[in-house]
């Protein structure tokens, strides 16, 4: 077993020429318990520091081969945390502040006493003690340091990596609470949501629109404070259906709604929080229902007058003959042929009229071919330009551009149009304007009761199908509000002289082509008759 080596804080090496001063030393500092290393001059001196562990140096200056000083720059270079004490004769001030530039730590004058040499030596070695001590300290600090570097460097790449997912899931969030915005905001139905108190949380546009309120208005108020009758949107049934409810608005209108609720849950205790409405304006619906038992009621009765007016047909041929063959045969007084005249006349309306009704109860046969409606307006128009010049009415052409043809029986249409402006012509006063458009329109740009006509048609819901319109618009005494839904209704008419069947017929031409028609009217203002036929 190898002996371990003696600390450095407790060697003290003496380099000296003088054996006595060298052995006096010796004798001096062992004598205190300290290991002493001699050497005779400086290379021996140097090579034992070197080779040994030393706590502090005695140095003598003035020595043979290499002196003290080139000793002292050395050991300053190799062995910076060895103290080195300088035994010296001279003790000038210049030389002192030299050899404290050269390294040295302190310095003993010739002749010196045992006390001061042991001060100095244990001066130097606390020194040295110090200095190690010091050196371990800062490399423990060192290595903290490090240590704290790399725990800091794992920790900001964990704040990092933490950060990252923060925001990967903050980003996920944002696009979860953005796709449901977006959800709700777009829905067709409306969404209204309520705390426990029944007191609005949430309304989506729909509703608002729908209800007539902004969510300005509505958030945070009791909904029955509102809308007092609004009492069944709270009212939660187990397995509920679809209900409705006729309910009055803040602006006193009354809303038709189709709705559904259930109950808002806690996330975590699965307790009732509030309530959950969706809702529908049921006013189109209905408006549509009521549309299609208008039209079963008219196909009803138009399938009846039709055959009545089958049945009527061959005795009125008959009384027409026998009235033909008095005019001819019969010498009647003037009075009397008058009379004959004015039967005819009257059986020719009555054949015009079950000629109507025959068509209006006939199936058509369309004959499609490509139709462009500004060239069938330019031909009515020149027919009737005669009765426009003798009603004094004016006509105005809006026609616009690229508007593409339709497929379509062309006499049908022709039909309907000259219908139209008759119509117009009859209604609007001297010195009046009648206005032709033709546009190219999508169906949800159209005017509301053609879109209702058009919502009657099987497979036609796309808002975005592209229609040819043609309107028709006068500034005549316009249509009253009660007979403004009436108006297309077989046999319904407002003039003395007519039969009721024009209209009704245009609108089941249309329909046979996969179109509609609709009006709008204010009394005294004019009316609007609108034609849309698909592309």
């Amino acid at each position: 077993m190898e002996a371990e080596s003696p600390a450095p804080q407790e060697t003290v090496l003496i380099v000296d020429d003088e054996r006595f001063i060298r052995d006096l030393c010796v004798e001096i500092i062992a004598g205190e318990g300290y290991r002493v290393l001699a050497a005779e001059d400086a290379g021996e001196g140097l090579r034992l520091a070197r080779e040994e562990p030393v706590g502090a140096i005695l140095l003598d200056l003035m020595m043979p081969r290499m002196s003290g000083f080139d000793a002292l720059q050395i050991l300053g270079k190799e062995f910076p945390d060895i103290p080195v004490v300088v035994m010296t004769a001279q003790s000038s001030q210049s030389r002192v502040i030299d050899l404290l530039k050269l390294g040295a730590y302190d310095f003993l004058l010739k002749p010196f006493e045992p006390d001061d040499l042991i001060y100095s030596v244990r001066r130097a070695l606390e020194r040295h003690r110090l200095l190690t001590e010091n050196k371990q300290l800062l490399r423990e600090l060192q290595a903290r340091v490090a240590e704290l570097t790399a725990a800091q460097a794992r920790t900001q790449e964990l704040a990092r990596a933490l950060q990252d997912q923060v925001q990967a899931q903050t980003l996920e969030l944002s696009r979860g609470r953005q796709l449901t915005a977006n959800i709700i905001s777009h829905m067709g139905s409306g969404l209204l949501v309520t705390d426990r108190d029944g007191r609005i949380w949430m309304i989506n546009q729909h509703g608002q629109e729908s209800l007539g309120v902004t969510a300005a208005q509505a958030v945070g108020q009791r909904l029955l404070d509102l809308f007092p009758d609004a009492g069944p949107l709270l009212d939660v049934q187990v397995g509920s259906v679809l209900r409705e409810l006729d309910l009055k608005c803040p602006g006193g209108h009354t809303v038709p709604l189709g709705f559904n609720n259930s109950l808002l849950l806690d996330a975590t205790a699965g307790q009732p929080e509030g309530t959950i409405v969706i809702f529908r304006d049921l006013s189109d619906l209905r408006a549509i229902r009521a549309e299609v038992r208008r039209k079963d009621r008219l196909a009803a009765i138009g399938e009846v007058a039709a055959g009545v007016a089958h049945e009527i047909r061959n005795p009125l041929f008959g009384i027409s003959s026998v009235a033909q063959i008095l005019m001819t045969e019969v010498k009647f007084d003037p009075v009397h042929q008058e009379l004959l005249a004015a039967m005819q006349s009257e059986i020719k309306r009555l054949n015009s009229l079950v000629e109507d009704l025959l068509n209006y109860g006939r199936p058509s046969k369309l004959q499609r071919t490509p139709q462009v409606l500004e060239q069938i307006w330019e031909e009515i128009l020149g027919l009737a330009r005669e009765e426009l010049a003798g009603a004094k009415v004016h006509i105005a052409r809006e026609i616009a551009d690229g508007v593409p043809p339709v497929l379509a029986d062309g006499n049908q249409l022709r039909q309907v149009f000259l219908n139209l402006l008759k119509n117009a012509i009859q209604a609007t006063p001297p010195d009046g304007r009648i206005t032709i458009r033709v546009y190219r329109v999508r169906r949800s740009a159209l005017p509301a009761p053609v879109q209702r006509s058009l919502s009657l048609l099987a497979g036609d819901g796309d808002p975005s199908r592209e229609y040819v319109a043609s309107a028709v618009t006068d500034t005549g005494v316009g249509i009253t509000a009660a007979d403004l839904d009436r108006v297309f209704d077989l046999f319904f008419t407002t003039k003395s002289t007519g039969s009721g069947l024009g209209l009704a017929i245009c609108r089941r031409i249309l329909e046979d082509h996969g179109g509609a028609i609709g009006v709008e009217s204010a009394e005294q203002v004019g009316s609007t008759f609108t034609v849309a036929l698909p592309l």
